[in-house]
């Protein structure tokens, strides 16, 4: 099965595995520090506020600053950082921090018959290849998308071959294909525009040239809580 990778120099992160590779060489992580190191990737290259990282690990409990700063040291070491002079990692003087911008990696080369596809939407983009791809708000998604509208396992691409298809998940605000709501597995291709719940997410062919900006999936949270 294909996974969502994004490298960041010699680093890759694995977030369907939750595994993270220096070199090649796997380096351990705490998961907080894991969970942390996601929230930077969804919001690169913008600055998140500590209270809004604290809200999001520490939902509904009281910490101290220094469990923050402490994952946040964890993390640097395991990029083979420096805050002195940090290539990754970035410190926003009395705000918080932000991961500097890198695109998702390319997935494997495959077959000129391959049917991965690209998705893009205002705030983001991935890549998918062959397998299964949850999408929705759960961190865990391979498509992670925020807002109120979509829930934590909104939908299901698959890919298979040379298909792809979508599947709603039983989600609260539903799925749809341009205007066509689907309430079983339906076949998408590219420039096809799904909506999961208010996100519009456009197919493309993966390797095209289409491009957006990859901004922040948890600039709301970071803007509520600066």
């Amino acid at each position: 099965m294909q996974v969502m990778r994004i490298d960041f120099g010699d680093v890759v992160v694995d977030t369907r595995t939750r595994e993270l590779t220096r070199a090649g060489q796997p380096v351990p992580l705490s998961p907080k520090a894991f969970e942390l190191l996601l929230l930077l990737i969804e919001s690169r290259p913008q600055a998140v506020a500590k209270q809004a990282l604290q809200d999001r690990l520490w939902p509904d409990t009281f910490v101290v600053e220094k469990n923050l700063a402490n994952l946040i040291a964890e993390i640097r070491r395991a990029l083979g950082d420096t805050p002195s002079s940090p290539r990754f990692i970035r410190t926003v003087q009395r705000f918080g921090y932000a991961l500097r911008d890198a695109a998702p990696a390319s997935p494997p080369a495959s077959a000129p018959d391959s049917a991965a596809i690209r998705l893009m939407w205002r705030s983001g983009e991935a890549t998918l290849g062959e397998g299964e791809h949850i999408v929705g708000r759960t961190l865990q998604a391979a498509v992670w998308l925020e807002g109120e509208s979509v829930s934590r396992r909104h939908a299901l691409i698959t890919v298979t071959g040379t298909s792809a298809t979508i599947e709603d998940l039983g989600s609260k605000n539903g799925t749809a294909i341009g205007s066509r709501r689907i309430t079983t597995a339906a076949p998408i291709a590219p420039g096809d525009r799904l909506r999961i719940g208010a996100v519009v997410v456009t197919v493309h062919r993966a390797g095209s040239s289409a491009s957006t900006r990859t901004g922040s999936a948890h600039a709301s949270s970071a803007s509520r809580s600066s």
